[in-house]
């Protein structure tokens, strides 16, 4: 970190002067003590210094989080040493999310939790399922100012919703007898459009980016996050590209050889 944005945050101790044993990385609240701010006066270094730090507390918090919620992990600042943009962000992030997932199904510890961006996770649950879904209130228009590229993504329709309280074990009852008798009729498939009108649904326009990788969007291929390494698997969700779905789909085996 010193090296890479010229501080690190003290060691943790307790009252009794012990050093603490922490996962490797900053608070959130230390990133925006020391940077919330870039000076006025700044030269470029100090400039591609704040841009790090920025991008690595946005992508901790959102693409990449860990079941701690309140730490920005350190590894992710190394793939920020210079800002390349080959790197393939998205299948990162589910193979992330996925391995998350994994983990927070199986409870493979006794206080396992569950990471990755559950923003996208979210989104894609509330648009294909009415289980747990929250109440959508009218969303903002978007000032675009004619620029495409300046269009919101689909979560922005989901910016403004009301959910009722509830107790969360209640709710989680609930949910999972629910999906235990939910019917292929009751999934909204396509949420985003069909055939030549994807992506621009007849209330909302997506912005474009969204759409520029759509041919890799069926690739069956091993994504890798660091040493989570999961198998894309689009062939058993074929009804959601509005292809025919074989019932049941072709195995693959994603055990640990895999990630091996």
């Amino acid at each position: 970190m010193v090296s890479l944005i010229g501080k690190d945050p003290p060691e943790a101790i307790n009252k009794k002067g012990e050093k603490l044993r922490v996962a490797a990385g900053a608070t959130f609240t230390w990133i925006i003590q020391n940077f919330k701010i870039c000076p006025e006066d700044a030269d470029e270094e100090t400039i591609k210094t704040y841009t790090r730090v920025y991008v690595w507390y946005i992508i901790t918090r959102t693409l990449f989080p860990d079941s701690s919620g309140d730490r920005a992990q350190w590894h992710w600042l190394k793939l920020l040493v210079f800002f390349d943009s080959t790197f393939s962000w998205g299948s990162a992030a589910l193979a992330w999310l996925y391995r998350h997932l994994d983990d927070a199904c199986l409870r493979s510890a006794a206080d396992s939790g569950i990471g990755g961006c559950l923003l996208l996770l979210s989104v894609w649950s509330w648009e294909r399922f009415s289980i747990g879904r929250p109440r959508l209130l009218s969303f903002n228009p978007y000032i675009d100012n004619g620029n495409d590229y300046l269009l919101p993504t689909w979560a922005y329709k989901w910016d403004v919703v009301s959910e009722p309280p509830t107790d969360p074990l209640e709710a989680y009852k609930r949910y999972t007898n629910e999906f235990d008798t939910i019917t292929m009729d009751q999934v909204t498939w396509e949420p985003y459009g069909r055939g030549d009108r994807f992506g621009v649904p007849e209330d909302y326009r997506l912005n474009p980016i969204c759409l520029r990788e759509s041919r890799l969007w069926l690739m069956r291929c091993p994504m890798v996050c660091m040493w989570a390494v999961e198998y894309h698997q689009p062939h058993r969700v074929m009804t959601q590209f509005g292809l025919f779905q074989i019932v049941p789909p072709e195995w693959k085996d994603t055990d640990i050889g895999l990630h091996r």
